[in-house]
């Protein structure tokens, strides 16, 4: 390969993969962008020095119009070079630069020597001898202002020396024949030169990079061996994001002040976890690195407010662990929790953004309600687990209250796996009505539970149970059996309504087996309505979707329940496949009196109208608040004000009855 190839070869702009080619072509960026203004100021210069003579001997289009054309894109592009001197370019920016500067030159270079053809054709001898001044130091300027472009250079060598040298032989003028071999041997001395000079540079850049690799690499092993052993008991005790406690830590240190070995075996302590509540939403809408950066500020935090005597531990995720020993601090367990909780209210300051977050906290007292580490860990769980589900955004401190709770749960979940749940289970079902036919358009089935042992126990209860087990599925298909078997001695034009869990969605034997009823039962599928909650669709918004659109394939209908208490994203109901809005019981209660409540209701309902959905709202009790959904424009009302849940015979009798409801018929 000659040294000409070499070099051109070596310049490949798209081997951005190369870290050798990348850092020399950042070193061409730099010196380019920095010379460009100089450089465009010296041709600018040059060329008004060779016209500035002549200006008046030939035409204008010659001397100032393209000139002017010239000397404006010089400006521009020098006033452009120079504002990107303290600009930061990426790799793949600076390659896509310098690849344009090789084309652009020698689109430039064509142009200059279409004009000074022009020029010289007006055999003005003194003009014509400029003109070769003027092209050879226009190439010797980019020679030494582009010297590490040298695919530029080499073009532009070639464009100007070769035509002109060639045109200038061709004459009979000796003076300028002579100027022009000279001018091609300079020129070549000039880039044998530059071919130095750059590879001078490619291999200083070459050993820098080897240098500081090797000083890299020397670095890393230095501080491998001092950091290996402190690394291990790092990784052993630490989390390694918050730099706090983590699990195994926090449970060591659980078990040494509770397990046989504790010196203290009687010392009163508290056990505390607690988590962020609105931390998966942070981590959706800004991502995770937002979300690292929150439970870094949040271990900051809980350091700040907490006392000496109270470790703070990591456990994983968002959740954290306290072991509180002051027995001053024991005794004043409520006042921490509230202080937590206050705190963590307060504005997190992220580089992505401000965000607000609260926490939930549960407590529990060593030894007086559990008396292991194991237990302290379930019930302070336990704990936290109920603020959840009843004083969101508070401390809950584990009681006997609770402990009965427990037991009750765990007889609960014992009939469950042993009783005839076919036997035991029923469905009750409340009317919604048609305000403006005053007729019974459906009925909601509602899932009842009477066992022998436990007499009647409450639906969030038990179905909660059945939930935490695994086996909701297993309700949920003999409920809809049931309601089907009973729907199909209703009118031709009542629909039934029924409830699925997030677990139903979420599992795709029982959204099969759910079809599989459908198909079976007399009932036609166009007249079931299936109910889902906001909270159950963002579980896992892709998998129920995915089996709404199932069960829609069957004919179903698709309603949103207790909509405006979760979520509430329009995006989400845009993209599911959803016929009504069911407006949550909890806007109805103070409609009459709270202008606000009224507002929401109000735009809800629009909303249901501009997306052609039905809107049903639940929950109405009084002929005041039955008066306000209708002037509203609200058509299907449920609630205590026409009926309670229904037996499936009261059920059939209502519908018959129904036909000029005028005011309740059911009582509170």
């Amino acid at each position: 390969m000659s040294a000409w190839s070499k070099y051109i070869s070596h310049f490949k702009i798209k081997d951005i993969h190369n870290e050798s080619q990348v850092a020399l072509n950042r070193e061409r960026h730099k010196v380019m962008t920095r010379q460009a203004p100089l450089m465009y100021a010296t041709l600018i210069i040059n060329m008004i020095t060779l016209l500035y003579p002549h200006w008046d001997k030939l035409s204008h289009v010659l001397t100032l119009l393209i000139p002017g054309i010239f000397i404006t894109v010089f400006i521009h592009h020098g006033i452009m070079e120079y504002n990107n001197i303290k600009r930061h370019f990426s790799d793949e920016e600076i390659a896509g630069k310098l690849y344009s500067s090789v084309w652009e030159s020698a689109a430039f270079a064509v142009a200059l020597m279409v004009w000074a053809y022009q020029l010289f054709s007006s055999e003005i001898p003194i003009l014509q001898v400029q003109i070769m001044f003027f092209l050879y130091m226009t190439l010797v300027v980019f020679a030494f202002f582009l010297m590490y472009v040298l695919p530029t250079v080499i073009l532009l060598s070639a464009i100007i020396l070769i035509p002109s040298t060639i045109y200038i032989l061709m004459g009979d003028n000796i003076v300028l024949s002579v100027l022009a071999l000279d001018s091609v041997f300079i020129a070549l001395a000039v880039t044998s030169l530059l071919f130095s000079q750059y590879e001078t540079l490619a291999n200083l850049i070459k050993q820098k990079l080897e240098l500081t690799s090797q000083k890299q690499s020397l670095v890393r092993q230095a501080d491998e061996l001092e950091k290996m052993n402190g690394q291990n008991l790092q990784l052993a005790n630490i989390d390694t994001l918050t730099a706090l406690p983590n699990r195994r830590s926090f449970f060591a240190q659980l078990e040494q002040l509770t397990g046989k070995n504790s010196k203290k075996p009687t010392q009163k302590l508290v056990v505390g976890l607690m988590d962020l509540d609105g931390f998966k939403r942070i981590n959706d809408v800004f991502g995770h690195p937002a979300g690292d950066a929150l439970l870094v500020k949040t271990s900051q935090r809980l350091q700040d407010i907490l006392g000496v005597g109270i470790s703070v531990a990591r456990l994983g995720g968002d959740e954290f662990g306290l072991i509180i020993t002051n027995p001053q601090d024991v005794d004043d367990i409520k006042n921490i929790g509230k202080k937590i909780c206050d705190s963590m209210r307060q504005v997190f300051h992220l580089k992505e953004g401000s965000v607000q977050v609260a926490a939930t906290v549960g407590f529990v007292e060593y030894p007086e309600m559990a008396d292991t580490s194991q237990l302290l860990f379930e019930r302070a769980d336990y704990a936290l687990c109920y603020s959840k589900q009843h004083t969101k955004g508070q401390a809950v401190v584990f009681s006997s209250e609770h402990e009965t709770i427990i037991r009750n749960i765990s007889n609960i979940e014992h009939q469950l796996r042993e009783t005839d749940l076919e036997q035991e289970l029923s469905v009750m079902f409340q009317p919604i009505v048609d305000t403006q036919t005053n007729r019974t358009a459906g009925f909601e089935a509602l899932a009842r539970w009477h066992n022998p042992t436990l007499g009647h126990v409450r639906p969030d209860i038990f179905i909660g149970a059945a939930e935490q087990m695994g086996i909701i599925g297993k309700l949920t298909t003999i409920l809809l059996r049931k309601a089907l078997n009973a729907a199909c001695a209703w009118p031709d034009d009542v629909y039934m309504s029924f409830n699925l869990s997030i677990y139903d969605l979420s599992s795709p034997q029982t959204v099969l087996g759910l079809i599989s009823i459908v198909e079976k039962s007399d009932f036609p599928s166009h007249r079931i309505v299936f109910e889902i909650t906001e909270t159950a669709v963002m579980h896992d918004f892709k998998q129920a979707n995915e089996a709404l659109n199932l069960l829609k394939l069957q004919g179903a209908q698709i309603a949103l329940d207790d909509f405006g208490t979760g979520y509430s994203s329009l995006s989400y109901v845009q993209r599911m496949p959803l016929d009504r809005l069911k407006i949550d019981r909890s806007f109805i209660t103070d409609i009459a009196t709270d202008k606000n409540t009224r507002n929401i209701v109000q735009t809800i309902v629009d909303l249901c109208n501009n997306l052609n959905l039905d809107c049903i709202v639940e929950g109405v009790e009084t002929q005041e608040q039955l008066s306000i959904l209708k002037a509203m424009g609200c058509r299907y009302i449920q609630g205590y004000y026409f009926s309670k849940p229904l037996l499936h015979s009261d059920a059939l009798n209502f519908v018959n009855h129904s036909t000029n409801i005028t005011k309740k018929s059911g009582g509170l």
